[in-house]
């Protein structure tokens, strides 16, 4: 996603750690992490294990924690240099004109 360049002038400020918790953990990692936990319920739960087994197992927290941590960090910093990238080519053109 990417923030015109005044919406992101005020995100930069924050900084990186404030974009990544934000918009990496909470808008992309939590819900990767949910569809994650959905598809291992439907189709990699153990036969026989209720649902209440599985959503109750201390494996599959950890796996859905993982998920939502590992995805929402990597695409948060891959978004995060994508609109770096495009704030100092849209100042450069800027500067140019």
């Amino acid at each position: 996603m990417l923030y015109p360049p005044a919406e992101w002038a005020n995100k930069r400020k924050r900084g990186i750690a404030r974009f990544l918790m934000i918009d990496g953990l909470l808008k992309l990692g939590a819900p990767f992490g949910f569809v994650m936990k959905a598809i291992g319920m439907l189709l990699l739960r153990d036969e026989g294990q209720t649902f209440g087994q599985y959503v109750t197992s201390s494996f599959t927290w950890t796996v859905f924690f993982l998920n939502a941590t590992l995805f929402g960090l990597v695409m948060g910093f891959v978004n995060w240099r994508r609109n770096e990238t495009a704030y100092f080519a849209a100042a450069a053109q800027h500067s140019e004109e």
